[in-house]
């Protein structure tokens, strides 16, 4: 069995959930603060602290889960035989130039930022911003706060020119947690080849992820999301590559009604996964040998890659 690190996983998360992660392999996964009560790509400040504070009390009381805090507590949950979860936001809370107030979003266990969502922010453009502008003043300064805070940089929906940019300027290792290769399928929300190459180029990485219309156009298959693991270990090599599932588990329909309102980014519902559950995950990334990828290599994009990244980033501190 192989260990899993899931750099975005969206399911509703109960200790059963924490339970049948564990016993297949995943040892942490990364969860999206503004998505807890309600999707909200957007949040303003009051909301983002009331998410937060509800994220950590729910969690915070599963016996079987570890909120983490420092890269420790990942080997620390392990031991413990509890789930590390690891606490971020899909975009930056609206403290528009007071960056200082990022401060207190590490004090209270946030590790990972996306510093835009799909729209124009006040920082940087989103992946569905057909101007594509680069990243603003207070936005080149946001990559620097947030390499001297240790906290990891999440492209995954930043548009293509900001994603570079901020790659370039980071002094620390940057990431597109949840994301495929554009060249394989041209949907907004993949990452195209200037930024692909600039997060190899930071020692980042691109985390594989299972959401249908982001895969393939249509019903994908694991063949399908092959494409997209082999085209990125060409480009980006084997240390390149991570997971990031986006998994749903147990979330109601309505949740996702806004997204289904643009079928040419979100594709058509019920998504069908290619990886469609924790037990198939596993036999997925058993099959990668069958595609070129060595047993190191497929140990180094189920975990190993994201844990050197997130010691790296997180140590800065």
């Amino acid at each position: 069995m192989y260990d899993v690190v899931d750099l975005l996983n969206g399911a509703h998360i109960t200790a059963g959930y924490a339970d049948s992660a564990l016993s297949q392999g995943v040892m942490c996964i990364h969860v999206t603060i503004n998505s807890f009560s309600t999707i909200d790509p957007y949040p303003d400040f009051l909301s983002s602290m009331r998410e937060l504070a509800a994220v950590r009390r729910r969690y915070g009381a599963l016996e079987n889960v570890k909120i983490v805090e420092e890269f420790v507590d990942i080997a620390t949950a392990r031991t413990q035989g509890k789930l590390a979860v690891i606490l971020g936001y899909q975009n930056i809370p609206d403290i528009g130039r007071d960056l200082k107030l990022l401060d207190l979003y590490r004090d209270l266990g946030v590790r990972i930022l996306q510093i835009s969502h799909n729209a124009r922010g006040p920082y940087a453009d989103g992946c569905d911003e057909p101007a594509d502008a680069g990243l603003s003043a207070v936005g080149r300064e946001l990559v620097s706060a947030l390499n001297e805070l240790g906290i990891l940089i999440d492209l995954s929906h930043t548009g293509e020119r900001s994603s570079i940019e901020a790659a370039e300027l980071s002094k620390k290792p940057v990431a597109a947690t949840h994301a495929n290769a554009r060249a394989v399928l041209p949907n907004a929300r993949n990452k195209g080849d200037g930024s692909i190459d600039a997060i190899a180029r930071s020692g980042g990485f691109v985390g594989l992820c299972y959401l249908p219309p982001i895969v393939k156009e249509g019903a994908p298959s694991t063949e399908d999301l092959n494409a997209h693991a082999v085209y990125l270990k060409d480009r980006m090599g084997a240390t390149g590559l991570a997971i990031g599932s986006d998994f749903i588990d147990g979330q109601p329909d309505e949740r996702y009604a806004n997204f289904l309102k643009r079928p040419e980014v979100y594709g058509q519902w019920p998504w069908r996964y290619p990886v469609n559950s924790l037990e198939a995950q596993q036999r997925w990334l058993a099959s990668l040998t069958e595609h070129g990828f060595t047993e190191v290599d497929i140990r180094a994009l189920a975990a190993g890659n994201a844990l050197r990244v997130l010691k790296e980033v997180w140590s800065s501190k």
